[in-house]
């Protein structure tokens, strides 16, 4: 099969013929429909985070087509079954699978690559995985748009740990996906306002098409905090920091009124520092998001193919894996990107 691999941080990702995975005992294979790049993947394969295997495959918001069915198969699945898999890689067995909460397996191992001991991800035709983590997409909606399940499921999870109130004030910090699922959520259960700082023009007037009631230009000069006041009235209830860089907890502790939510949707990969007193001043809950559960993907996929909620204006662009690489880099300093989509 060709695959898009990564070597080293610096180097770009490059197109290479693998073997084709086979599947395993409670495993599918997929031929992949559709793959989005995912910020932890352009973070992991930088020189400060240097977190992705060498010599693998990343890639992990993925759908596809069963292709083939391996062993002791769990579950009721057929050859040809359009399918979005949850990148959790559950084992299938344990108590907890049994329960359909593969999300609390044990014995986890995610595919991607973002780590020592992942597998191969789905930068490629084929990708192997957990019928335990197989969701049907269901008919009428695409499988890029289904492909979007991750990065929704991301936002949702935050949204979840700042356990929102209806008439919250909401301040999101960077929209890109993470951000912009954030903000289709803070709408959708009852935030009376939410405002998303960015820097990029284009993904700002995307998180107003998505529900944003404000957006605040993030450049340096701007007092993201003072602006956010001046919109509102007020401090923000809840600040989910959806950039993932060093200094953006410190911004959100000092954005937040005092016991307000701060939640950590941005992955920093880098050891990152906070103001001790001015946390101390201001007493807020700050909690972390680390996993989505099964259900919530399937809530998701449900409320995409009810109308109730509309992704897909956060796919800017649909690529073949011949394009991946250029379109890699490119994301590391993006203009008009927003959700690129890998179409084997």
């Amino acid at each position: 099969m060709r695959a898009a691999v990564y070597d080293a941080p610096g180097l770009p990702l490059r197109i290479a013929e693998l073997p084709d995975p086979r599947p395993g005992p409670g495993q599918a294979m997929i031929r992949v429909s559709a793959c989005g790049v995912c910020g932890s993947d352009l973070h992991a394969t930088t020189p400060e985070g240097d977190l992705a295997r060498r010599g693998a495959v990343l890639g992990h918001e993925v759908t596809g087509k069963i292709v083939e069915i391996g062993p002791d198969p769990v579950g009721d699945w057929a050859v040809g079954d359009r399918v979005y898999v949850i990148p959790i890689g559950s084992c299938g067995r344990c108590p907890t699978c049994q329960l359909d909460r593969p999300e609390e397996c044990p014995d986890q191992l995610t595919f991607g690559a973002l780590g020592p001991d992942e597998p191969d991800g789905a930068y490629a035709e084929y990708l192997a995985v957990s019928l335990s983590d197989l969701l049907a997409v269901p008919e009428g909606v695409s499988m890029e748009v289904a492909a979007l399940c991750e990065p929704l499921a991301t936002g949702l999870m935050c949204v979840r740990q700042a356990q929102l109130e209806i008439g919250d004030r909401v301040l999101i910090l960077g929209a890109g996906p993470i951000g912009l699922a954030a903000t289709i959520w803070a709408r959708f259960f009852g935030a009376r306002r939410v405002v998303v700082s960015e820097r990029v023009e284009h993904r700002r007037e995307l998180a107003v098409r998505l529900g944003a009631t404000d957006t605040v230009d993030a450049s340096p000069s701007t007092d993201v905090a003072s602006q956010f006041a001046e919109l509102t009235g007020a401090e923000p209830d809840v600040v989910i920091e959806a950039v993932g860089r060093p200094g953006m907890l410190n911004a959100a502790i000092a954005a937040v009124r005092p016991q307000g939510k701060v939640v950590t949707g941005g992955v920093c990969m880098e050891p990152d520092s906070f103001d001790h007193l001015l946390a101390y001043s201001k007493e807020p809950q700050v909690r972390t998001a680390r996993v989505y559960t099964k259900a919530e993907n399937q809530f998701i996929l449900e409320m995409i193919a009810a109308g109730r909620i509309d992704p897909s204006p956060m796919i800017s662009h649909r690529i073949g894996l011949d394009e991946l690489p250029a379109a890699f880099e490119a994301l590391r300093t993006p203009t008009d990107q927003c959700k690129v989509m890998v179409m084997p």
